[in-house]
């Protein structure tokens, strides 16, 4: 006994103390792309922009790439606490990233450039080329600069438009890259994805603003042509298409070597679907695997993906001969539900069909994602459903998915940061009776048990005693509860755990993120990540 625990100390023998470590079962959602993510995925700061309007602020008629026809202006970053542009601001430290330095920025054409009254940044070293028809400059921003707003007036696309023509192909490096530089991805964001195994796109995909209307003729089936592009002036959502380009989510997986957890439009067509696994199967290296969700949360009758999915479900019913009503089913609801699996069971065929014979659990695992709180309505009754009139479960599914967060429903109005931790600990227990209850339908179906999102929940945009919910986030405890929640997962035969979300902004809405900065990486979140994962710096 004294000899094992004296190697135990040294190092030679494995201690019963060392915490088990889940490095291939821990994965991430990447935050929404848009101006203000404090993840700064891209070394481009142009490719988040905010949406082009004139400079009177009206939206801005823009061409099919999304850049601006005539004067205009955008939103390059807003990185403000949040209520900073109408107090009070949620965060009671009012903590704000330092996004300062030199952005060196180059865009075709030629114009007249101004910050407006709430940007104070100096704009240097402009200079226009006729020959190649482009302008190049310097943005400096000082410290303590939380918003920027460019605006382009005076504008000539090419040297015979039009003044008030507008622009194109603007850039704008990031402070430490140059113009000379082809880096797609921020150092700061590749570095906070290795502990990761998995990385899950759907707000990345802005899967939750990406429906249509079904029965909207001409407007509720999204086609592979009407994709996001690379050459797009923004890839944050704007009026000419929803969510990132894919060939951003191949290159993203490629460069890291993680798995992509992606979610497939509920508006995507059949050919929308066929396209896309082409696409990647052309372009993912051959290690890499896909997780396939049908759209995110159809479940949810926030989401307009729950609408949908419901229309067309009772569409498919009234044309006749559809197997969601084949047993005499009369329960509209339970359409919707059973569609939703179908529609997974088609999107994973489509894929199989393209990765080629064997790439069924192997590179292609489809996951089947509902309420967790309702277990039979939403999973039982639905695979009973399926095995009849479609086949086995698990030939369609690799897993079957919830979201378990740990909340702080409930807590007195005055509850200090310490108890809003015990209570979103006890909410972590109650989750229990539901994970159980998922895992035994799992086990029953020869299934997987995955968590498509998880981690604290303090939203709902109530703004009663926010700035303890943010000071509970902050605490050295937090690390703790993370490390519960996880190892109870794991404890109960749980698989993938895919935590929520990258850094983002703290307020009444949630403190989702692992931080609230990229350059920050040694928050309590982080640190219950790197021994969940046994990941060093």
């Amino acid at each position: 006994m004294i000899l094992a625990c004296a190697l135990a100390f040294a190092g030679l023998f494995p201690s019963a103390r060392a915490p088990k470590t889940y490095p291939d079962k821990i994965g991430l959602e990447l935050s929404g792309i848009g101006d203000g993510g404090r993840d700064k995925p891209f070394a481009d700061l142009a490719k988040t922009l905010r949406p082009w309007t004139t400079l009177d602020g009206q939206p801005a008629p823009v061409d099919a790439l999304g850049w601006p026809t005539t004067d205009a202006q955008t939103v390059l970053f807003d990185i403000r606490p949040f209520g900073a542009w109408a107090p009070p601001i949620d965060d009671p430290d009012a903590f704000q990233p330092d996004w300062s330095g030199v952005y060196p920025f180059e865009f075709t054409g030629r114009a007249e450039l101004r910050q407006t009254d709430a940007t104070k940044v100096l704009l240097r070293n402009l200079t226009y080329d006729a020959r190649t028809n482009r302008t190049t400059g310097e943005m400096v921003v000082p410290k303590g600069q939380g918003l920027v707003v460019l605006a382009f007036g005076k504008t000539k696309r090419t040297p015979a438009s039009p003044v008030g023509s507008g622009i194109t192909g603007l850039r704008m490096m990031r402070p430490g890259y140059k113009l000379s530089d082809r880096a797609t991805f921020t150092r700061e964001f590749l570095e906070m994805l290795k502990p990761f195994r998995v990385l899950r796109y759907m707000d990345w995909l802005d899967t939750n603003h990406n429906p249509g209307y079904y029965g909207d003729a001409g407007h509720h089936a999204l086609r592979w042509a009407d994709r996001k592009t690379p050459a797009h002036a923004t890839q944050a959502t704007d009026s000419t298409g929803y969510g990132a380009a894919w060939e951003y989510v191949a290159e993203l997986s490629n460069t890291t070597g993680k798995d992509a957890w992606i979610n497939i439009p509920v508006a995507a067509t059949d050919d929308y679907v066929r396209e896309l696994a082409k696409f990647l199967k052309a372009r993912l290296k051959p290690t890499i695997k896909v997780y396939l969700e049908h759209s995110n949360e159809v479940w949810n009758f926030g989401f307009p993906q729950y609408i949908y999915n419901k229309l067309a479900a009772i569409d498919e019913v009234k044309r006749g001969g559809s197997p969601l009503n084949k047993d005499g089913e009369t329960s509209e609801e339970r359409w919707t539900h059973r569609r939703h699996a179908k529609r997974l069971h088609d999107i994973q065929a489509i894929f199989v069909k393209e990765f080629g014979p064997g790439s069924y659990g192997r590179r292609v695992f489809p996951v089947y994602a509902s309420w967790v709180i309702n277990p039979d309505s939403h999973y039982r009754d639905v695979f009973a459903w399926f095995e009849k009139a479609i086949g086995p479960v698990n030939r369609s599914f690799w897993s079957l998915s919830g979201a378990a967060y740990y909340n702080a429903h409930g807590a007195p109005k005055d509850a200090s940061p310490a108890q809003i931790l015990e209570i979103m600990r006890r909410s972590s227990d109650s989750n229990r009776v539901f994970l159980r209850r998922l895992k035994e339908i799992g086990d029953a179906h020869g299934l997987a048990l995955t968590q498509y999102e998880i981690g604290p929940d303090n939203g709902g945009g109530d703004p009663t005693n926010v700035a303890n919910r943010i000071r509970a986030n902050r605490l050295s405890a937090m690390k703790d509860l993370v490390l519960y929640d996880a190892r109870q997962w794991f404890a109960m035969g749980g698989d993938l755990y895919m935590y929520f979300a990258s850094p983002t902004a703290v307020s009444r809405h949630g403190c989702w993120g692992l931080s609230e900065d990229a350059a920050d990486l040694n928050t309590p979140k982080w640190r219950a990540i790197y021994e969940l994962t046994g990941f060093r710096r």
